[in-house]
């Protein structure tokens, strides 16, 4: 272990980061783009609920499920009584429909466990004066492979 942080692997590392510039240069940007990404999510503080622990502060707190899926993914099957407001409504503010939530649970559910804009929903209902808000962990992919219900109804 000690001959590898010799002088001559660091001669090699060099030698090497010369001749591939390009895959060092993206190599540090991917690395920066992951470390902003987690920063980001550390600092907005937004919880992800499972599926059982969302369905309890709904119930036992009178919370909504807020869907920011577009409209015709919305159709195909929902969360019953989940109300759709996509994301660029979220953050014009129109949010007539759960005006009455601001100080209880709002969950966000979006298409699965990597879609942004459950987490940017989150954060723009924080900083628009909503208290208690979360997002669905693994969203709607998630709800039904725990096979929980899905509505077609609007």
């Amino acid at each position: 272990m000690g001959d590898f942080f010799s002088s001559d692997n660091f001669s090699e590392l060099v030698a090497f980061a010369g001749r591939h510039q390009i895959m060092v240069i993206v190599f540090f940007a991917l690395l920066a783009a992951l470390i902003y990404v987690q920063a980001r999510i550390l600092i907005a503080r937004v919880k992800k609920l499972n599926s059982n622990a969302a369905t309890a502060k709904i119930n036992h707190e009178n919370g909504v499920y807020v869907d920011v899926r577009a409209n015709n993914l919305f159709v195909k099957g929902h969360i019953a009584n989940s109300i759709n407001i996509p994301l660029n409504e979220i953050k014009e503010g129109k949010l007539n429909r759960i005006d009455s939530y601001k100080d209880k649970p709002v969950i966000l559910v979006g298409k699965d466990k990597m879609d942004s804009d459950c987490f940017n929903g989150a954060i723009s209902l924080k900083k628009q004066g909503y208290t208690c808000v979360f997002t669905l962990d693994g969203g709607i992919a998630q709800w039904s492979m725990d096979n929980l219900p899905l509505s077609t109804k609007k």
